[in-house]
């Protein structure tokens, strides 16, 4: 019978020896990859294109997203033709580079957003007072900070202006929800796109499951 993996457990079960095996199209699998995988594209599943692989090893086939039905065919394709331990990673490429995490190919890290993200973007606990950000909005040159609750998960921003405010009230009274984000896997210069077509001068870099990944300012890579 054919397991349902999810990214984390993906992630455990790759800590062991693993066949890891892509079934997009080549070029696809070309232009960006998870870390150590394999391709047998979809079409290949015959006798003769999975001769490289040991029907004894655990095999995990992994698609684009969770709407790409590539995977779960070729995970039964290959429980039928006998391989002993089958895993379908259905969240597939697109939420694993969501997440930040390696990749080969053509396209390279450094070219993706988390890149240039500023992990040390002003950062304030959602469980914390107006009074708590004081530290923070110090720096004259501060103008927002991002709220994160005990997880690490973005809740919403806080800017400068609420230190007119009684110090004791809470932050999540005067936070703003629901920040535009951006997962890892963007492209720096699809980012720029972005910019170039709004009035935004930030833009924060959460993982799929929302966790602060780091902050990109418009200066950081648009020359105006």
């Amino acid at each position: 019978m054919v397991t349902s993996l999810d990214t984390a457990g993906l992630r455990r079960l790759l800590e062991g020896d693993v066949q890891l095996v892509e079934v997009l199209p080549r070029d696809e699998f070309e232009e960006e990859h998870l870390a150590g995988a394999v391709v047998v594209p979809l079409e290949e599943l015959t006798s003769d294109g999975v001769a490289s692989l040991d029907r004894t090893r655990p095999t995990v086939v992994y698609g684009f997203d969770h709407q790409c039905d590539r995977s779960p065919r070729a995970a039964a394709r290959l429980e039928a033709m006998g391989f002993a331990d089958v895993y379908d990673y259905a969240n597939g490429k697109a939420a694993w580079l969501a997440d930040g995490l390696p990749s080969e190919g053509r396209r390279r890290p450094e070219q993706r957003v988390a890149a240039v993200a500023d992990r040390d973007f002003p950062r304030v606990a959602a469980a914390g007072t107006i009074g708590d950000t004081a530290a923070v909005f110090a720096n004259e040159t501060v103008d927002v900070a991002v709220v994160l609750d005990p997880d690490g998960i973005v809740l919403g921003v806080v800017r400068r202006e609420v230190l007119g405010l009684d110090p004791a009230t809470p932050l999540a009274d005067v936070l703003q929800p629901g920040p535009s984000t951006f997962r890892p896997s963007l492209t720096i210069e699809e980012l720029v796109q972005y910019f170039r077509t709004s009035d935004e001068r930030r833009a924060i870099v959460t993982t799929l499951g929302g966790r602060w990944m780091g902050m990109i300012r418009r200066e950081d890579v648009v020359d105006d």
